[in-house]
């Protein structure tokens, strides 16, 4: 039979046996506990004390891991703690997670005992002010920690050879020098080494047979799935985890029996993309003639979840150390790195921004503190969120208009309840939010638009006193209203497969078309922002993509003059194929494409596909018109009579939509959503407006 748990044979831990001093004088209090070894019993057994933050004596590790969604139906027995020093003859039980349960089983050691930080079992959960009080100082609680151990879990799925090849990629390409060129001077020098078709110095050839090798090592594991079953894990989901991975010099990955530095998988993961995108090696990782890997495989390790955490953890660390250039990441930007495109989850919506404060390098400047008061209601979550997004956005040091972007619609679609007290103007930082149409990388890329004024003199954020938390006031610049959106819709389905993908695009292009005609049609003068009818022409190509072209070897950039030729290009390609689509034979289809020189015209590179291509930042949004004349793109749900403003500090404009609110001295707005407005996006609103107060609810 069965043993009870030993929640049931012994009496509850109490957390006053280890009190911390909470009031807010002398230096801050943490729990740490002891793991006695395995000789003392089969139930795990600990002791907990009190230490004080900074004490250099006091050397532990931190756990990172997953609570997982079970209940606490396990224990650890308390034996000792600050108030009953050596006194084990009354242990406590003290409820844990299943998924504790097995790290601590795993940690353990047989003879000696493990002293560890873990936030399940060193932090009273029901307690609330202590809870705060306690997140506020796991920055330094990791960073000061001699080691964070992130556990990943028990061995599964091949994760012991995987665990192997990181570990001899990675050191090898330690070994070979490779994090010497991690450098704004010498990065490119490390792709001309990769790409070098002819290698003839020893580093390049030594290099290049790192990545033969890597393309061998994992090639197994990859057709086995072993890579996309450990991105895969709990762990590299969570919020929490990216501040205890990034913070403390020592961190290191476990997974089953195995521990490796963790910038040796960062490492080896590099070293296996360079392989990838080398036809030669792709070829092997693919099975060679048989090319029997499905092509979702590879995605797992192109898309795989440990690049922002690196990126988040070097530029943390660098910024630590104090090196030149080392910005580290602010809050807006960790936020966009955890959320847009990703799936990152936390249990809490405010946890979404409470996990990044001390990893945030402006986390101090904010007024920002964990509160984990009413945390059940939806109205406190709205009101914490609400919080940090005016933060956010108004604060003099770093304050960023742009975080509107990521206010989207419809709020927390899993969350009814929060959407109802979210303000339009507040980002619910859910996972997977959709990147801005304007995406520029600010530590290297130089910026594309200006909106409200040359880059000289960009203003910053202008806040608008309101003595309501939930209404936001910014000064700005109305550029004009929304005469008429685009008949069929938004942009929502862009991909370029299947056989209405023509007829879906040139729909796009004639949407456009159809708004220019008719603000011609008004006949009512040239727009003021315009400086000549050919200038205000060149809307018919600019609106499409924003303005902007990407291409696989610049990039992202302002769309240039010869835009309009590919413009034109895409537009015959489009018709083209339409027009093909409809005959009625392939035969005829054959004797159609030859005529148009379809085979020929693809070879010279002359049916506009990077410009296609460009159209795709626009998905979700909707072309509109303003009653001057302006084109533009504009949220889904824009609708005639919306407003184009340019807020102070903005670098794109924005569409707001007035309300008929009664007996309010303010007027008031309802944020729709983030807009391309043709003629405005270099500060011609700000030149020839009047500036006004915006008060967005």
């Amino acid at each position: 039979m069965p043993r009870p748990p030993a929640t049931h044979r012994y009496p509850p831990f109490c957390y006053t046996a280890a009190k911390l001093n909470n009031t807010g004088t002398g230096t801050p209090e943490f729990r740490l506990l002891e793991l006695l070894p395995s000789a003392a019993g089969h139930e795990l057994c600990c002791r907990i004390f009190v230490a004080e933050t900074g004490q250099s004596s006091q050397r532990y590790n931190a756990l990172s891991y997953t609570w997982g969604l079970g209940p606490k139906d396990h224990s650890i027995l308390v034996v000792a703690s600050n108030s009953n020093q050596g006194n084990a003859r009354k242990p406590k039980a003290l409820a844990i997670t299943e998924s504790l349960q097995t790290a601590l089983f795993h940690f353990r050691h047989p003879r000696k005992p493990v002293r560890l930080w873990i936030d399940q079992i060193c932090i009273n959960q029901e307690d609330y002010a202590e809870k705060a009080a306690q997140v506020s100082l796991m920055g330094s609680i990791y960073r000061n920690a001699q080691q964070v151990l992130v556990w990943l879990g028990p061995a599964a799925e091949r994760s012991d050879l995987l665990m192997d090849a990181w570990q001899s990629i990675g050191q090898a390409a330690r070994d070979w020098g490779i994090e010497g060129y991690y450098s704004h001077e010498k990065w490119h020098l490390l792709h001309q080494i990769v790409n070098n078709p002819q290698p003839s110095d020893p580093g390049t050839v030594s290099f290049q047979a790192l990545m033969r090798t890597a393309a061998k090592t994992f090639a197994p594991l990859i057709h086995a799935r072993a890579l996309t079953h450990w991105f895969r894990r709990p762990w590299f989901s969570r919020a929490w985890i990216v501040q205890e991975f990034c913070l403390c010099p020592d961190t290191v990955f476990v997974c089953g029996t195995k521990t490796l530095p963790a910038e040796l998988v960062m490492l080896a993961i590099q070293i296996l993309q360079y392989a990838i995108a080398k036809r030669d090696l792709l070829d092997l990782l693919r099975g060679g003639a048989a090319n029997d890997l499905p092509w979702s495989a590879l995605d797992d390790i192109v898309n795989e979840p440990t690049a922002r955490l690196f990126s988040c953890r070097q530029r943390r660390r660098k910024f630590d150390r104090g090196l030149p250039d080392a910005t580290g990441d602010q809050l807006h930007a960790l936020l966009r790195k955890l959320y847009v495109e990703h799936n990152t989850q936390a249990t809490l919506p405010r946890d979404r921004v409470f996990s990044m404060l001390d990893l945030a390098v402006d986390g101090d400047h904010l007024g920002l503190r964990p509160d984990y008061t009413d945390q059940s209601l939806p109205e406190a979550e709205a009101r914490m969120l609400t919080r940090a997004a005016r933060a956010m956005i108004t604060n003099p040091a770093s304050g960023k208009v742009n975080i509107l972007c990521f206010s989207q619609f419809p709020k927390s679609p899993g969350d009814p309840a929060l959407a109802a007290h979210l303000p339009s103007w507040v980002p619910d930082w859910r996972g997977g939010l959709k990147p801005s149409f304007y995406t520029v990388n600010e530590v290297v890329d130089v910026h594309l638009f200006a909106a409200c004024g040359s880059e000289l003199h960009l203003a910053p954020p202008c806040a608008c006193p309101t003595d309501e938390e939930s209404v936001l006031g910014l000064g700005g610049y109305l550029v004009d209203t929304i005469a008429a959106v685009a008949d069929g819709g938004a942009w929502d389905d862009m991909g370029w497969e299947g056989p209405t993908a023509a007829a879906r695009f040139l729909g796009f292009l004639r949407q456009v078309d159809a708004l220019f005609q008719r603000a011609m049609a008004q006949d009512d003068g040239l727009p003021r922002l315009y400086g000549s009818q050919e200038r205000r022409a060149e809307a018919r190509w600019r609106v499409p993509i924003g303005d902007l072209y990407w291409t696989k070897a610049e990039g992202m950039h302002r769309a240039p003059a010869e835009a309009v030729v590919y413009h034109g290009q895409v537009l015959e390609f489009l018709e083209f194929f339409v027009e093909c689509a409809g005959l009625s034979s392939s035969e005829e289809q054959d004797r159609w494409a030859e005529a148009w020189d379809l085979h020929g015209r693809l070879d010279r590179g002359e049916v506009g596909d990077y410009y296609r291509e460009t159209m795709k930042v626009f998905v979700g949004k909707r072309p509109f018109v303003t009653t001057e004349g302006y084109l533009g793109m504009g949220p889904a749900d824009a609708a005639a009579g919306d407003v184009v403003v340019v807020f102070c500090g903005g670098r794109i404009p924005f569409v707001l939509r007035p309300l008929c609110m009664e007996r309010r001295e303010k007027r008031l707005f309802k944020y729709m959503g983030e807009a391309y407005c043709d003629g405005v996006m270099d500060g011609k609103a700000v030149e020839l407006g009047e500036f006004s107060a915006f008060f967005l609810v």
